[in-house]
């Protein structure tokens, strides 16, 4: 089991990385489209990652405390995003999208913190794997 522990920290790591330097740039200033399609392209990323998370718990190639640590760090970073898109100066001509997307991080935050809470549970790993990819528009 030591193995998938290590698998799992190098293929995630990157990504963490990565999303947390995107997080930090993105607390102030007004919302304008580039800014709304950067965010939701790492609002994907988030998902699709946990999406392969949950399918590590689904069958049971991971341990139980990866499985909640890692959860808990994408659902912090998604319901920062969710945060951070509802309440901050939009183009009035995307901000309806740009609080929709607010949504949209807001439910990947609520989806990743049920695999926090059932990290050794196959079945919730599962449909928190189709859930996640249906979010995040994973392959």
């Amino acid at each position: 089991m030591k193995w998938a522990v290590s698998v799992n920290a190098r293929r995630f790591t990157p990504v963490l990385i990565a999303a947390s330097l995107l997080l930090a740039a993105c607390n102030g200033g007004t919302v304008d489209r580039h800014a709304l399609t950067n965010d939701a392209a790492t609002l994907d990323s988030i998902a699709c990652e946990g999406a392969l998370l949950a399918g590590d718990v689904a069958r049971g190639r991971t341990t139980t405390y990866f499985a909640r640590e890692q959860a808990e760090e994408l659902r912090i970073q998604s319901s920062n995003f969710a945060d951070a898109l509802a309440r901050r100066k939009a183009l009035p001509s995307i901000e309806q999208r740009i609080r929709a997307k607010a949504r949209h991080a807001a439910v990947l935050a609520s989806v990743l913190q049920q695999l926090h809470d059932h990290p050794s549970d196959h079945a919730v790993g599962a449909v928190v794997e189709r859930r996640l990819r249906a979010l995040g528009g994973c392959t």
